[in-house]
């Protein structure tokens, strides 16, 4: 299987379990060993064209305490309720 498949696949998971951990308490763990613990936000909104169709965000953000991070999806190895 190549490579780019492999990592677009390991892509798609991250942004599964972030939209079904959207609103909640987690950790994400970060491609490099930190993490950041507090509240997903991570949600799909609507392309427009073709009608119907789904468009979903290259980063999703965990606001920690009061303090917004941005991260790329590809930066994310895991994220874990809690």
């Amino acid at each position: 299987m190549p490579l780019t498949r492999v990592f677009d696949e390991f892509v798609s998971d991250i942004r599964d379990r972030a939209a079904a951990l959207n609103g909640q308490a987690v950790t994400v763990n970060l491609v490099g060993g930190a993490s950041l613990t507090g509240t997903l936000a991570y949600a799909s909104r609507s392309a427009g064209w073709p009608t119907g169709s789904t468009e979903w965000p290259k980063s999703l953000t965990v606001t920690v305490s009061t303090k917004v991070h941005t991260v790329r999806l590809d930066h994310v190895s895991s994220i874990g309720q809690g």
